[in-house]
């Protein structure tokens, strides 16, 4: 499975990951832009700056416009309550966030190559605490095609008591784009149509006329194991109307509802 299938999995089964996931971005931009600015400054004002302190001068000029877009897409992401999928973010986020922190290392560097040393220790053993910190918390590791979960803990959004591959009850609530509410009722006869295949069976499904602000379906599913919705989800027939799917769905939440 590839990285970007693997977090799209993640993320069917636990929407509210990618809004967590995106409030912690911003505060990693938010971050490296303030110290970026903060470290940049004194360079600035320098008349002659040694070769060390024009590199990371030279590095700031280029992350700090590049963390500024990121913020504001980062906005939009979270208006949206979807990641962007475009190779060109994944690639601009790794080059803003890399060129901030040389820039910070080679600043600590020019003053003292002893202080320059301690903060890329101290910057290794942060990964690995918060590696261990994370993995204890969800319980997931992902290193290429190897994933490892510690025994006992189940898979993300499995209610308790109920096991990963067990029958269970899911919840969807789908907001329409302004005006085009009659064609994502449309979209969804058409993808709700082949639940049936794979044994999944739509227990409940209603319409609201509340305003915007309020889902326009509600929808509730009996579905057989999580590895039959997984199949449904990657239907060929239900990705070509991916195109479709995001002309009229504004937002989708998607949730179990514990056995009663």
């Amino acid at each position: 499975m590839r990285d970007d299938e693997y977090i799209e999995q993640e993320l069917r089964r636990e929407p509210g990951l990618a809004d967590e996931w995106l409030r912690q971005n911003n505060l990693m931009y938010g971050g490296l832009v303030g110290i970026s600015v903060v470290l940049a400054q004194p360079l600035i004002t320098d008349a002659a700056p040694s070769p060390l302190g024009l590199t990371s001068l030279i590095l700031f000029a280029v992350a700090i416009p590049m963390l500024a877009a990121l913020i504001m897409l980062n906005g939009q992401e979270l208006y949206r309550h979807r990641l962007a999928s475009s190779r060109s973010v994944t690639v601009a986020r790794s080059l803003a966030m890399g060129t901030a922190f040389a820039g910070i290392v080679t600043t600590f560097w020019d003053v003292s190559w002893i202080a320059g040393a301690v903060l890329l220790g101290s910057a290794f053993v942060a990964m690995l605490v918060h590696g261990a910190g994370y993995s204890g918390v969800e319980g997931v590791l992902r290193w290429g095609d190897r994933s490892w979960r510690p025994a006992g803990r189940k898979a993300a959004g499995a209610p308790v008591g109920e096991g990963a591959a067990g029958s269970f009850t899911l919840c969807c609530l789908l907001w329409a784009r302004p005006g085009l509410e009659d064609d994502l009722v449309a979209y969804e006869d058409r993808v709700l149509a082949l639940l049936a295949d794979y044994g999944v069976q739509v227990i409940e499904r209603l319409r609201s006329d509340r305003g915007p602000e309020h889902p326009t379906e509600v929808q509730l599913y009996a579905v057989p194991s999580q590895e039959l919705l997984d199949a449904y989800l990657a239907d060929p027939r239900r990705l070509e109307l991916t195109a479709e799917r995001d002309r009229v769905v504004a937002r989708t939440e998607l949730f179990r509802v514990p056995l009663g």
